[in-house]
């Protein structure tokens, strides 16, 4: 067996204004992790990608501090890069959020690049998306940015949704997005991505993620954080349209009023992307009455938010893979051609309804390591989840392709600066470690951690 090292570090602090204590944590868990030597040289990208999901959590007392990355987080890792190369370097600090965030909301993250501009560093800041929208009226009003930095990949026989027939293409589905794309590109050997070039350009990424729970994966976690890395979520499976007993993961039994809500939801969105705006606000009023219907018959699960998804797991084992293997050019090679480092910013994480309607939890940590399953499958038990019933972590580990994100034979080890944490295996995490998060509605009873 051989061991990837995952840092555990504590931080000392739940306050992200003691930026002192957070930068010698994540100093320390970098240190930690026993970063190879070739990772940095002269004159290298680095791409930094926090997980900038939404600018406000929708969960109005939860605050922010548990929705997205913060930048005293993504501050240290800026000056350990600089160290790192003599300051000789190309930054970007880059994400696609959510259609409806506002990127420029994010002022703490403006003002931490634009000073660093000022004392000479070559840092950008960079929203990957081509598609934004804002919601008037309860639709979505598309503005598609001209001339975006991106390209498609296809990985054709070595995407996990190469196989699949005509039949299920045709029920992938992304929220609030227009049904009619999705099919076009994951149809026999086409199965593509629309991928930032920020992120190809990439020789380094530093991946972090504000580990969540989350509707449709359980867990959001580093392996998740990738679905951030795309110029246009339309090519995003997410979930398949129906029931299990019909093909489908959208929820678990044939439903009358939940198969015609979808159709309803196709519709609204297809409209939207149409700009048949009042049409679709017609629409969206049918949907909230049949939504009441359901509530009534207390028939939960909805858009593929529960524990039977096992579509969006699919695409993110896709995008690591074009994260790791596919060259400046898009194309996918045998060999990996970039390096990862990952940094997961628990100093207050989010439980229940994430990953937009979160709630924060205090863990004071910072995690550290090179490579993501091993990462997720440590970060996973903290959080107090099982990661053989997280079907992102699964998948990943599992992959029949050979574009490998771990091989078989590494497993995860926790190392740390205590003494009780420290050289763990992950079987042997002792429960003081366990912070026993509290999933969202369609993964409770399922996901929790058994001792």
């Amino acid at each position: 067996m051989q061991v990837s090292k995952i840092s555990v570090v504590d931080a000392g602090t739940f306050n992200y204004k003691e930026q002192l204590k957070i930068t010698t944590a994540i100093w320390r868990a970098l240190e930690l992790i026993d970063i190879p030597s070739c990772y940095f040289k002269p004159d290298m990208k680095v791409l930094i990608k926090p997980n900038l999901v939404m600018d406000d959590n929708q969960n109005k007392r939860g605050g922010n501090d548990c929705l997205y990355t913060q930048p005293e987080i993504v501050k240290a890792v800026i000056d350990f890069v600089l160290l790192k190369t003599s300051g000789k370097v190309k930054i970007t600090v880059g994400d696609a959020p959510m259609q409806e965030c506002k990127f420029n909301n994010f002022y703490s993250y403006w003002k931490m690049v634009d000073e660093y501009k000022n004392k000479g560093v070559d840092i950008q800041l960079v929203d990957f998306r081509e598609l934004k929208a804002i919601v008037v009226g309860g639709v979505h009003v598309a503005e598609v940015k001209k001339n975006a930095y991106g390209s498609i990949i296809n990985l054709g026989s070595d995407s996990e949704f190469f196989g699949i027939d005509n039949n299920t293409a045709q029920k992938l589905r992304i929220t609030n997005y227009d049904p009619s794309i999705l099919p076009l590109h994951h149809k026999g050997d086409i199965q593509e991505y629309y991928i930032s070039n920020y992120v190809l350009d990439a020789d380094l990424i530093f991946n972090l993620p504000k580990p969540k729970s989350h509707r449709k994966a359980g867990a959001t976690i580093s392996l998740k954080n990738l679905v951030g890395i795309n110029t246009r979520k339309e090519f995003l499976p997410h979930h398949t349209q129906g029931s299990l007993q019909e093909g489908g993961d959208e929820y678990p039994e044939k439903n009358r009023i939940k198969a015609i809500q979808s159709k309803l939801f196709d519709k609204k969105n297809f409209y939207e992307a149409q700009k048949k705006y009042m049409l679709a606000r017609i629409i969206r009023g049918e949907i909230k009455i049949l939504s009441l219907f359901l509530r009534k018959g207390r028939a939960s699960y909805f858009e593929g938010s529960w524990f039977g998804n096992h579509t969006i797991s699919r695409t993110i084992a896709d995008l690591n893979k074009i994260v790791f293997y596919a060259d400046k050019n898009g194309k996918i090679c045998n060999q990996k051609q970039r390096h990862m480092i990952i940094l997961g910013d628990m100093i207050v994480s989010g439980e229940k309804e994430g990953p937009v309607f979160p709630s924060p939890k205090n863990v004071g940590l910072i995690i550290g390591g090179l490579n993501p399953v091993c990462f997720d499958e440590v970060v996973s038990t903290i959080m107090g989840y099982d990661y053989h019933k997280i079907p992102t972590i699964v998948n990943a580990r599992e992959l029949t392709s050979k574009l490998k994100i771990v091989e078989k034979d590494v497993f995860p080890i926790i190392v740390s600066d205590r003494d009780e944490w420290n050289n763990i295996l992950l079987k042997n995490i002792p429960d003081s470690l366990i912070f026993h998060f509290e999933p969202s509605s369609g993964w409770k009873n399922h996901i929790e951690v058994e001792r």
